[in-house]
């Protein structure tokens, strides 16, 4: 029996910029195949919506040979996909990644769009990722990409739905930036699911995912807003996460959760809307549902 069916598929070129949309996705070595193979950097640190909002506004366009980027008021302009790594760029875990710089005049670009004129945008190589070290891998020995640790993001509609109803205003699932969006009628049961399958794909939770302030910024304009902040912090916050390893404590405890951070495989598989979601084995949440949920 089906516990749920995808309802969505995103992928997100430029780690803090604009999805994509997809009806259909292949399964890549680090996640969904072109998610988050690119990262705009400063100072050998990666340059998110946490501090810098507008990256909202960026939409890539996947392009024969790279991306097109596209803001308002900023134009657009093409970048090829670089092939050798020749630099280092930063991670979450302060773990530097092998990358590749994109040129001057994609620096140029978003120089001028974050009026910053030492960020540089880096690029993963066809065969570069972030392998996680034991003492922090919750995630299968999976290498990820320039995300934040997890190489898929799950979300379900429900738990949405029912954080929309308790909020000061509006805001949709694209605040929380996942991958793969589930539907199903029941809130927060994803943080049940230990091991599930879509089609040939088969996805292992790491962890219950912690949220930082970019959930509080519209992915369209790019303004900071109170919610989902409010809502969160009010139902779905982590005093104590004994689970996680020691090293992640710090940014999961006293943070609020929404979605779950998975591996999944194998690579090659394919991921399409519709498909059925079917639950092999489950856990213990890391945070009871809501008694109301």
């Amino acid at each position: 029996m089906a516990n749920g069916e995808v309802s969505g598929l995103w992928i997100y070129p430029i780690k803090a910029c604009r999805g994509i949309e997809l009806d259909e996705v292949e399964l890549g070595a680090t996640g969904l195949d072109g998610d988050r193979r690119w990262q705009v950097s400063s100072d050998g640190g990666p340059v998110t919506q946490r501090t810098q909002p507008r990256l909202a506004t960026v939409q890539p366009e996947l392009i024969d040979g790279g991306l097109r980027l596209s803001a308002d008021g900023h134009g657009s302009v093409d970048v090829a996909q670089p092939t050798i790594a020749d630099c280092e760029s930063g991670s979450l875990t302060g773990l530097p990644i092998a990358a590749a710089d994109a040129g001057d005049e994609a620096a140029a670009w978003f120089g001028a769009l974050l009026d910053d004129p030492s960020v540089r945008l880096h690029a993963l190589t066809p065969d570069g990722g972030l392998t996680l070290p034991k003492p922090i891998d919750i995630f299968n020995g999976q290498r990820t990409a320039f995300g934040d640790l997890a190489p898929v993001l799950v979300a379900n509609t429900a738990s949405l739905d029912w954080l929309v109803g308790r909020a000061d205003e509006p805001f949709g699932m694209d605040r929380f930036r996942a991958n793969v969006v589930i539907a199903t009628e029941t809130p927060f049961v994803e943080d049940t699911w230990a091991v599930f399958q879509i089609g040939d794909t088969e996805f292992r939770y790491g962890a219950a995912w912690p949220r930082c302030a970019v959930p509080q910024v519209d992915q369209r304009s790019g303004e900071r807003h109170k919610e989902p902040a409010r809502v969160l912090a009010a139902h779905r916050k982590v005093i104590s996460a004994p689970e996680v390893p020691d090293a992640l404590k710090p940014i999961v405890e006293g943070s609020s959760i929404f979605g779950v951070g998975c591996s999944a495989g194998p690579a090659g598989t394919m991921l399409r809307v519709g498909d059925a979601v079917t639950v092999s084995a489950r856990r213990d949440p890391m945070l009871a549902a809501p008694t109301d949920a």
